[in-house]
């Protein structure tokens, strides 16, 4: 029995989904004057779920020294935060901060835990700067 599909109905009664777009982290490119650049596959269309960060999350984005805006995101597939082992440097995730508003860069900087193949729960991070592809 998959809970997820039987409490999905009463989570968007109060807080709806939110179709956003996943960017997979390909690593980087290095420009001609040795900046380096992120690289993402092709871009997928997703739905995520964005919360506010729970005392606990805050307290453990506290601990990692995570700052700027954060947000608690459940999304669709297995995404990936920062593995430097491999040279990614974490998933970007396309939505509004909030309902009306233009489309933002996340950062995906946490994974907090997985549910495979299904779903993800990532702290997400809002970015500046528009990444180059």
């Amino acid at each position: 029995m998959n809970l997820h599909d039987v409490v999905r109905p009463l989570i968007n009664s109060i807080n709806p989904d939110t179709n956003g777009v996943i960017l997979r982290s390909a690593g980087y490119s290095t420009d001609a004057t040795g900046k380096r650049w992120p690289k993402y596959l092709s871009a997928q269309n997703i739905v995520v779920q964005v919360q506010p960060l729970s005392g606990g999350l805050l307290r453990h984005a506290e601990f990692m020294n995570l700052q700027g805006v954060l947000r608690s995101v459940y999304c669709q597939g297995d995404t990936q935060g920062v593995m430097r082992p491999f040279y990614k440097g974490g998933d970007l995730l396309q939505f509004p901060a909030y309902p009306g508003d233009p489309i933002s860069n996340w950062l995906i900087t946490e994974v907090i835990e997985t549910w495979s193949p299904g779903w993800a729960h990532v702290i997400a991070t809002l970015q500046v700067d528009v990444p180059k592809s």
